[in-house]
């Protein structure tokens, strides 16, 4: 098992770049970041850079879709751990995020075109 380094709340405050305890509570609960109990409250380093940089690789994915990839590697700085996890999200957050709509063609014509299309 690897091991994942805890760190205090205001720990993770550094990697956001805020002071106020409140303020990395707050943020920490909107990003949906875990805070665990034991005899101090604690985060997972690995979770927070990873909803710290989330913005920035969903629009590096969006801007340069064909090399977001890449850019993420740059991005998680040799944080191998970091890098799969995003790898693995935005691979989920693709297949979830497909489009539903149903197409129903309204002649024979859009019939063969659909055909097509979907071959």
């Amino acid at each position: 098992m690897k091991d994942f380094t805890r760190i205090s709340i205001l720990e993770a405050g550094e990697i956001i770049r805020k002071k106020d305890r409140d303020a990395i509570l707050s943020w920490l609960n909107n990003n949906d970041v875990k805070i665990y109990i034991e005899k101090h409250h604690y985060v997972f380093q690995l979770e927070v850079q990873m909803q710290y940089l989330k913005p920035l690789v969903l629009d590096c994915k969006k801007r340069y879709p064909h090399l977001w990839k890449d850019k993420l590697k740059i991005l998680c700085d040799g944080n191998n751990q970091l890098c799969e996890l995003f790898l693995i999200e935005m691979d989920n957050e693709h297949s979830i995020s497909a489009p539903t709509t149903r197409i129903k063609p309204k002649n024979k014509q859009q019939e063969e075109l659909l055909k097509r299309l979907n071959s």
